[in-house]
C-alpha cells in the first residue's frame, strides 16, 4: 500500500500547478492528487460479439482535475501509519521544497478522486463543518478507496456511519455494479449488517466469482462468496434433477389427469432450453446463478396454456395442485386467462365450479402435487442464505 504515495522533489515545484485547496493554513505538507482520467469502478459487459464494453454510472474520464491540498504532517502521521512512515523517510531526506513543505504525491495509477481525498483530509484535521453530511454512492466508494489504501478508518469512522445510514436505502436487491460498490464500502467501513446483506444478494445472483470493478476487494471475500454460490446452485440443481428423475421413473403418478406427464414435459423443455440437464451442470457452475435456476423452473408454471382441445390443459400450477380443467361442450377448454401461481378455485371448495357455458374445474389429489412441493423448496433455499459475517465469534475479522 505504500506504493500509493510518493515523496516528490522537483526543481520547480510551482510549474504547471493544479488548483490549491487549504485544509490547514499553517500546513507543512502538501498532498498532490493527480488528475482522474478514468471512470470509477466501471462495470464491463460482454456484447453478443464478445467485445467488452463499459457501462458505468461514474463520471466520464478526465472529469476531475488534479488538486494540491495544504495539510499538517502531524495530522497525517497521527491518522495513518503509511503517511507516518513516508513522512519520517521524507524528513530524513530533507525533502522540503522551496515553499517550505514536504510534497506527497498520490500515485497516478490509483486514480484517487480529488473531491474524496479533500473530504477525508478535512475529516482527519477536525474540520467537521467542511465534511458533507451526505454523499452519493460513487463519492462514498472513492472515499472508501482512499480510506482503505491509507488505513484511515479510525479517523473517519463516525462520518462513515452517517454517510452509509443516509444512503442505505439505495442498496440494490440484485447483483449489479452498485452492489459491488456497496460491498466494498461496507467492508472498508466495517458495517457488518450491510456486508451480510449485499453478500447474500451476490451469492444468490452472481453466476461466477464476483467482478471487482478494479477495486481492491480481498481475494478471500471473493472466494467465500463464490463458494457459497456454488453450494447454493448445487442444492438447487439437485432438487430440480431429483424431481425430474422421479417423474421419469413414474414415482409421482396421476391416474386421473396425467398431471405428472404434463409436469415432466414442461420440466424437460425448460431445463433443456436452459442447458440444465444432459449433461447436468457441474462445479464451478460457470455462468449459472441460483436465480437463473429458479427462473427456469418458474417458467414451467408461467408457460402458456397447453394445446387447446386436450383433456387437461390450462395453467400447469393449477393442474399439479389438484385443479384440472375439463373441456366444455364445444371442445375448447375454459380457464381464467391468467398465468402464474395460485389455484383457480379455493381448495376449501370441493365441488366443481361452472365456467363459461358449462366448462368446469375438478379438484383432485395426485402424487404430482408432491413434485410441485419439492420444487417449492427452492424458495426455502434462498431464505436460508445468510450472507457473510465480517467478524467471527471471538470478534476477529474474517476478511
Amino acid at each position: 500500500m505504500s506504493d500509493s504515495l510518493q515523496v516528490v522533489v522537483v526543481a520547480s515545484p510551482f510549474a504547471g500547478l493544479a488548483p490549491l485547496y487549504e485544509v490547514d493554513p499553517d500546513a507543512d505538507a502538501l498532498v498532490i492528487v493527480p488528475p482522474q482520467t478514468e471512470p470509477f469502478a466501471p462495470w464491463e459487459v460482454t456484447t453478443p460479439t464478445q467485445q467488452k464494453t463499459t457501462s458505468t454510472t461514474a463520471a466520464p474520464p478526465a472529469s476531475r482535475p488534479g488538486l494540491r491540498i495544504k495539510v499538517s504532517s502531524k495530522h497525517l502521521s497521527f491518522a495513518s501509519k503509511i503517511f507516518k512512515s513516508k513522512l519520517k523517510y521524507a524528513g530524513g531526506q530533507k525533502s522540503k521544497q522551496s515553499d517550505g513543505r514536504i510534497h506527497l504525491q498520490l500515485a497516478p495509477e490509483e486514480q484517487f478522486d480529488s473531491k474524496a481525498v479533500a473530504i477525508v483530509l478535512n475529516a482527519l484535521h477536525g474540520k467537521g463543518s467542511k465534511v458533507p453530511k451526505e454523499v452519493d454512492l460513487d463519492t462514498l466508494g472513492q472515499i472508501a478507496l482512499f480510506v482503505d489504501k491509507f488505513q484511515l478508518f479510525d479517523a473517519v469512522e463516525v462520518y462513515g456511519e452517517r454517510w452509509i445510514s443516509r444512503l442505505e436505502h439505495t442498496i440494490p436487491d440484485a447483483y449489479n455494479r452498485d452492489l459491488i460498490v456497496w460491498l466494498y464500502i461496507s467492508y472498508v467501513f466495517r458495517n457488518a449488517e450491510v456486508l451480510r446483506g449485499v453478500t447474500k444478494t451476490a451469492i444468490v445472483g452472481s453466476d461466477g466469482p464476483i467482478k471487482t470493478l478494479g477495486l481492491p476487494i480481498r481475494d478471500k471475500l471473493i472466494k467465500h462468496i463464490d463458494e457459497q454460490r456454488q453450494l447454493l446452485v448445487s442444492s438447487a440443481i439437485e432438487i430440480v434433477t431429483s424431481t425430474l428423475e422421479k417423474l421419469v421413473a413414474g414415482k409421482a403418478g396421476c391416474n386421473k389427469y396425467h398431471c405428472d406427464s404434463f409436469l415432466l414435459g414442461e420440466l424437460v423443455k425448460t431445463l433443456t432450453k436452459n442447458k440444465l440437464v444432459w449433461p447436468r451442470p457441474e462445479r464451478p457452475f460457470a455462468g449459472i446463478s441460483f436465480l437463473f435456476v429458479v427462473s427456469a423452473v418458474e417458467g414451467v408454471f408461467t408457460s402458456p396454456s397447453h394445446s387447446r382441445g386436450s383433456a387437461v390443459c390450462g395453467d400447469l400450477w393449477n393442474v399439479c395442485n389438484g385443479v384440472a380443467a375439463k373441456p366444455n361442450g364445444n371442445g375448447s377448454v375454459n380457464g381464467n386467462g391468467r398465468g402464474g401461481r395460485g389455484p383457480l378455485t379455493p381448495e376449501a371448495s370441493p365441488e366443481p365450479v361452472l365456467r363459461n357455458g358449462g366448462g368446469y374445474f375438478d379438484t383432485h389429489e395426485c402424487d404430482a402435487r408432491k413434485s410441485v412441493a419439492r420444487l417449492d423448496e427452492l424458495d426455502a433455499l434462498e431464505d436460508a442464505v445468510r450472507g457473510l459475517d465480517l467478524e467471527g465469534a471471538l470478534g476477529y475479522r474474517n476478511y
